[in-house]
């Protein structure tokens, strides 16, 4: 069953901290109303013990960048089919390339993953936010699972590939059209940048119906 909720947050952000009681993640804040704020739940470490495999980009070009531009802010709702915003690693293209292919994607040093205070991924992911803090315009825009936590926090989580997963590990999630990224934009520099997160035990070979590994 693909990951609840797939949506896209649009906003501005405003502080970053990694995860109260947990160096698993680190935590954003975009504000998307005067009096509101959403938390992005950004991986930079792995839960599972399964390898993390990210990418950086600085010179990005979105799939879609003025329908990302048009976006109200705050949570919008996507639909995991082809021709909207929806992200699928596997399946977008642009410009006839692949947004992101496996070999892109580098793995995050295994005594990153044991808790080494050395995370090239968190300390890039606090760069990109700080360039965005610095802009008077920077937006965020994350993809992923949303969420209302009981206490009232409302976010969005699973920024990271969300299909092909093997059976009895998070399998139940697996989908496409579906999976998370972060994209920063910088209209002072009139640029981009993504965040691109997987695990290595997510296959990139997946059926076009489930996502499930082929």
């Amino acid at each position: 069953m693909p990951i609840p909720n797939y949506s896209v947050l649009k906003g501005d952000p405003i502080s970053g901290k990694v995860a109260d009681g947990s160096s698993y993640h680190y935590q954003i804040t975009v504000q998307t109303a005067p009096d509101t704020t959403t938390t992005i739940d950004v991986n930079v470490q792995s839960v599972d013990k399964s390898e993390v495999l990210y990418f950086i980009n600085q010179a990005f070009t979105p799939p879609d960048p003025a329908g990302l531009l048009a976006l109200p802010v705050g949570l919008t709702a996507l639909t995991s089919v082809p021709g909207g915003l929806a992200l699928d690693f596997v399946r977008t293209q642009i410009d006839g390339q692949p947004m992101i292919t496996r070999d892109q994607m580098q793995l995050l040093p295994d005594t990153v993953a044991k808790g080494s205070p050395k995370n090239d991924l968190n300390n890039a992911v606090i760069d990109l936010l700080n360039a965005a803090i610095a802009d008077a315009n920077g937006t965020i825009y994350a993809f992923g699972s949303a969420f209302a936590d009981p206490g009232g926090i409302t976010g969005i989580h699973d920024i990271h590939m969300n299909q092909g997963n093997p059976a009895n590990n998070h399998s139940s999630d697996n989908g496409v059209w579906q999976d998370g990224a972060v994209f920063i934009n910088l209209p002072s520099t009139n640029t981009w940048a993504a965040i691109f997160i997987a695990f290595q035990t997510e296959s990139w070979s997946t059926y076009d119906t489930t996502g499930d590994a082929v």
